[in-house]
């Protein structure tokens, strides 16, 4: 057997050289190629997108913009509506100015008159039934937008939009609702109480019937939803906050009268912050766990459990605020219903257990330092 013999230094040094290239300092061209380049595609990328949005959002923080804009009524005119209402309910105090100022209310008030009188001439179907919406949605976000002031200019306009709300209007008299109750608050319920028609025009509205209104019923045939019980419920709201002699005792009434749960538990909401004593039945069928009616007017289950717990809540925290309003009153039966919220094991709430069961303990707590 052979051996191989060992390579020779000639053969040695005859082998092809395998180093790697030596290392060498990067280029001025290299570094800018590498970094400089794609730094300026970037930016330029994002100077693009930051100046169509700027276009996008062009008008939309400036109040006298979009009450131009709102002077043309096409299909998106409804859109500068809302975006007015939310600045004019943000909580930030740049805006107060804006809220204490009467052209600008003028402005929107003249805008929703016009509104109020225009009537849609279209001959395709499709384009006026958009355009019929688009002014529903108008009115409504006007209403609100009007509501938000902090002078009451807009008063005979909201009080119009109630009274006369036009076909499938009922959105357009919860809108005007909700500003006379936000107005309420803003000017003052003595000074609002001042404005002619406008205590006949809410108790009217307290009495709307279901049958002025279009109703939507299940396949089985219960009326799930009532735009004429929420009208109803809404304007309760708004005599609780106008908190009159003649308001508290329309209150009282809808308790023993009133069939639809919403405005049910607004009137006792109301009488409560009155310290009114003849809210606590209603209140404690605000807080039973199990209570069906509570959720009546909600058709899919999630909305249901999450109606189950507004209800629950808002009962707890109305119940602090008739033991703060009136110290005096014998609130026992309240007692014992926050004391079985807090024992029961609250099977027909499937969210918020916890937070509902400490709301409850407060409450007690708060119930307890009365005595």
């Amino acid at each position: 057997m052979s051996v191989a013999e060992p390579l020779d230094s000639k053969s040695t040094d005859d082998l092809p050289s395998r180093s790697l290239p030596p290392v060498e300092a990067p280029t001025g061209s290299f570094i800018l190629q590498l970094f400089l380049i794609p730094l300026v595609i970037v930016t330029m990328v994002v100077l693009l997108w930051l100046m169509f949005s700027w276009l996008a959002q062009m008008g939309r923080d400036n109040p006298q913009a979009i009450v131009q804009q709102l002077s043309r009524f096409d299909e998106s005119s409804w859109q500068r509506a809302y975006e007015l209402a939310e600045l004019l309910r943000s909580p930030d105090p740049k805006y107060d100015e804006l809220r204490r100022d009467p052209k600008v209310c003028g402005e929107l008030v003249k805008l929703l008159e016009r509104d109020l009188n225009f009537r849609v001439d279209e001959d395709d179907p499709k384009r006026k039934k958009r355009l019929e919406e688009t002014q529903l949605k108008r009115r409504m976000f006007l209403c609100r937008a009007i509501g938000s002031f902090h002078t009451p200019e807009g008063v005979p306009v909201l009080l119009r939009c109630i009274q006369e709300p036009g076909p499938n209007g009922a959105d357009v008299q919860l809108s005007a609702l909700e500003g006379i109750a936000t107005l309420a608050k803003n000017v003052g319920p003595e000074k609002l109480r001042e404005e002619p028609d406008l205590l006949p025009t809410v108790m009217a509205a307290s009495r709307q019937s279901d049958e002025e209104t279009s109703i939507s019923v299940a396949t089985d045939g219960e009326t799930f939803f009532r735009p004429g019980g929420e009208v109803r419920a809404v304007a309760a709201y708004a005599l609780g906050v106008l908190a009159g002699k003649e308001e508290r005792e329309r209150l009282a009434t809808m308790l023993k009268v009133e069939t639809y749960p919403n405005a049910r538990y607004n009137a006792a909401t109301g009488l409560a912050r009155a310290g009114d004593v003849r809210c606590v039945p209603i209140l404690k069928e605000m807080l039973q766990p199990d209570n069906d009616a509570a959720a009546k007017d909600e058709r899919g289950k999630r909305d249901q459990e999450n109606k189950r717990v507004i209800v629950l809540r808002n009962g707890i925290q109305t119940t602090v605020v008739l033991a703060q309003k009136n110290p005096t009153a014998d609130l026992s039966a309240l007692k014992a219903a926050l004391q079985t919220i807090v024992d029961s094991d609250l099977a027909a709430i499937k969210t918020d257990r916890s937070k509902l069961k400490n709301a409850a303990k407060e409450a007690l707590r708060v119930l307890d330092k009365r005595n």
